[in-house]
């Protein structure tokens, strides 16, 4: 599994923050835009009464004295105003007096404004619109949403700038100096104190707590390895007890102590190998009791498990120690493998073997048994593998069985006959 990528407790928070700060000021923004919008309206408003109550009066005489170059000229300087797009003055008569951008005249936000004759409230001489300017307005009301959002975003950063110097000091900085401790901790090291580099004015806390606790555990861990090692050298001994046990479990047969037929393909190749490279004998006996089939029927299982011991034991105690081993087959065919014996010398073996089970077998609550068994041997030839070998000597068993069992057959002879 990837490790995750690492990512600094402080820098988390300082994004955090700067997330959450950046919202904040932007719901504010949308609020200060929202109240730019209408100063800026109520301005324009504004702007435009004022208009009205300074040009009205001066239109009204051009008007009512039917001067037509004056009245082009206060036109045309209300257009010259910024937030001022289009004005058009028409008169009763039908005269239209115009001024500014053509392409505004249909704009939505126009003003228009009465224009009654001089010294009279009542009656009109003509109409005055006053169509405003929509880049001007935007103009205005983008620079002061602007400036506010502007302003907004410099006091957040400064903010967060100032956050994260002090989550660095007095966060992240302890921190690591606790896990650069941690990492550089080794067995012969474990009783260094942790200290930490911090200002002497700082009230405790959590990181405190942290590294208190830390010193606790390292007084615990010290404690526990005064005595770990006769702990572990205990444990070490069990384990080795154990496994040796395991192994020999693993190579033996559970009912007869003998070598189990894995142990026995493992271990047959190797002498195969060692005859080989030495050139020296090795002779291989297969052994089956006879008729054991008949003690079982007879007698139950229990006795013929009993009977499988006894004679595994007697092939066992009858041959070489430390030189020739015994493996049993499977069911009750046993193997007597025996290294730096010829084919005469093995036969010889395993007629001794034969008479020593002869005399019968003894089982508690049971009168003496008899026992024969049947063998055959067979010595390796150079270029043998396992299966040639161990077929020649069960070959050679067959063929003591057919011969009237409890007698031993070398495959020599079975090949002579």
């Amino acid at each position: 599994m990837p490790t995750p990528a690492f990512r600094p407790i402080a820098a988390t928070l300082i994004r955090s923050i700067f997330v959450w700060a950046s919202v904040c000021a932007l719901l504010i923004g949308l609020g200060q835009s929202a109240f730019s919008y209408l100063h800026v309206q109520d301005e324009f408003e504004q702007e435009l009464r004022e208009i009205a109550d300074a040009n009205v009066p001066l239109l009204s005489v051009g008007l009512w004295d039917i001067e037509p170059d004056a009245l082009q000229r206060q036109i045309s300087a209300i257009a010259e105003r910024p937030s001022i797009g289009f004005v058009r003055l028409t008169a009763a008569t039908g005269q239209e007096f115009v001024a500014g951008d053509q392409r505004l005249r249909h704009e939505q936000s126009v003003r228009r404004f009465d224009i009654p004759p001089p010294g009279r409230p009542t009656g009109a001489l003509g109409r005055l619109e006053i169509h405003g300017n929509p880049a001007a307005f935007y103009r205005e009301l983008v620079t002061t949403v602007g400036l506010a959002l502007g302003g907004y975003g410099v006091l957040t950063l400064l903010i967060c700038a100032l956050i994260a110097y002090i989550l660095k000091r007095d966060l992240e900085r302890p921190l690591r100096h606790i896990a650069g401790f941690v990492t550089r901790l080794t067995p012969e090291k474990l009783t260094l104190p942790l200290t930490l580099d911090r200002p002497a004015e700082h009230q405790r806390d959590e990181i405190d707590l942290v590294a208190d606790g830390f010193r606790v555990l390292q007084e615990g861990i010290n404690d526990h390895i005064r005595n770990l090692d006769l702990l572990v050298a205990q444990r070490t001994q069990e384990l080795e007890r154990a496994m040796a046990e395991i192994h020999a479990l693993s190579l033996r047969d559970p009912l007869t102590g003998c070598f189990n037929r894995r142990s026995f393909d493992e271990r047959i190749a190797r002498e195969i190998e060692r005859a080989e490279r030495y050139g020296r004998p090795l002779s291989v006996v297969f052994a089956d009791i006879d008729h054991f089939k008949a003690i079982n029927d007879s007698h139950g299982h229990l006795v013929g498990d009993r009977v499988l011991q006894a004679v595994a034991e007697s092939f066992r105690s009858g041959v070489r120690v430390d030189v020739d081993w015994v493996a049993r087959y499977g069911g009750e065919e046993f193997v007597i493998v025996m290294p730096e014996t010829t084919e005469g010398s093995a036969v010889a073996s395993a007629e001794r073997l034969r008479a020593g089970i002869l005399v019968g077998v003894a089982l508690p609550d049971h009168p003496l048994l008899r026992v024969s068994a049947s063998f055959g041997v067979a010595q390796y030839r150079p270029g043998d593998t396992v299966d040639q070998l161990v077929g020649r000597s069960d070959g050679a068993l067959y063929a003591a069985k057919a011969a009237g069992r409890n007698r031993t057959v070398a495959a020599d002879d079975v090949s002579d006959d």
